[in-house]
């Protein structure tokens, strides 16, 4: 009896083993000094191995075909930095990423199995040779379980 209530209580727990979360960007332009940092929430307080992946959503505005991320995830006094490269368009400006009307969404793969858990802190730039890029409107995580 005893396991089954043990069993019947973690099933309802708030913990999931996903999470996403896009921060919509400022409409002059994303500074080449503003960092934007995410909290992940709702995942397990110990951190464990998770899928990180970066999503974009831009728009026609955006002059470049790629797109050049710092992304620093900090998880208690662990800090893992990675750059991505992220192609949005192909070589004829093509954009690559899925979405309806003038919206395109893309993704990347940041690092497989990163040490991620509830409360570890997110933090992307953009590191493009310009001040303030356009056409970007939104950026953003996604964690899930491997």
């Amino acid at each position: 009896m005893a396991l089954a209530v043990m069993i019947l209580s973690a099933g309802c727990s708030d913990r999931h083993d996903a999470f996403g979360r896009f921060t919509r960007l400022p409409e002059e332009g994303w500074a080449y000094n503003d960092t934007v940092r995410i909290t992940a929430s709702g995942l397990d307080s110990v951190a464990s191995p998770k899928n990180f992946r970066i999503g974009v959503v831009h728009d026609n505005d955006y002059e470049f075909r790629n797109l050049v991320l710092e992304v620093t995830c900090r998880t208690g006094n662990r800090i893992r930095r990675d750059t991505i490269d992220l192609e949005l368009a192909d070589a004829y400006g093509a954009w690559k990423g899925s979405g309806l009307g003038p919206e395109y969404q893309a993704e990347a793969s940041v690092s497989p199995k990163v040490m991620i858990g509830d409360s570890s802190e997110i933090f992307v730039r953009h590191v493009m040779r310009t001040d303030t890029l356009r056409g970007i409107n939104k950026i953003g995580i996604i964690i899930e379980k491997p």
